[in-house]
This record gives structure tokens, C-alpha cells and sequence, in this order.
């Protein structure tokens, strides 16, 4: 299965620059993850295996999976 698109995203979150990238990990263990990086560094992962992905192998299904998790992330990070 191919992988779709990912996300990358900066943000200054409590005057903190962080910058949140999420990929689609199809040929890496069947997964989308998340995650926040500081000064180059991973702070924080997020995990969404797909078999929590309805109609998982429709390539846009996927996309807008990715895409929500990417949202879900950036709002966590502002929340928190």
C-alpha cells in the first residue's frame, strides 16, 4: 500500500517554537504518527494504527485520517 501526503506544521506554543509532522507509516508498521519536535528534538509521539481507520486501504479515507490526527495534535498542544 502506498503511503499518502504528510503534514509538517510550526506553532509557538507558550512562547515554545515546536513543529508537528505527521506521516503515514505504511511500508513502517501499518500506522500514522505524530510527532512534536523541539530544537530538533521528539518531544512528544502520537500513534493511530491502521486498523482504527475505516476503509483503511482508500487512500483518501487515510488522507483525512492523517489529517485529523495532524489537527488533533495541534489542538492538544494548545490545550495543554
Amino acid at each position: 500500500m502506498k503511503s499518502v501526503a504528510g503534514e509538517n506544521t510550526d506553532l509557538i506554543v507558550k512562547g515554545e517554537k515546536l513543529h508537528v509532522q505527521t506521516e503515514d507509516w505504511a511500508d513502517n508498521g501499518n500506522i500514522l504518527v505524530s510527532r512534536v519536535f523541539k530544537h530538533g528534538a521528539v518531544i512528544k509521539t502520537f500513534k493511530l494504527p491502521y486498523d482504527k481507520i475505516n476503509q483503511v486501504h482508500n487512500e483518501e479515507f487515510r488522507l483525512k485520517a492523517l489529517q485529523k490526527l495532524h489537527q488533533f495534535v495541534i489542538e492538544k498542544l494548545y490545550a495543554d
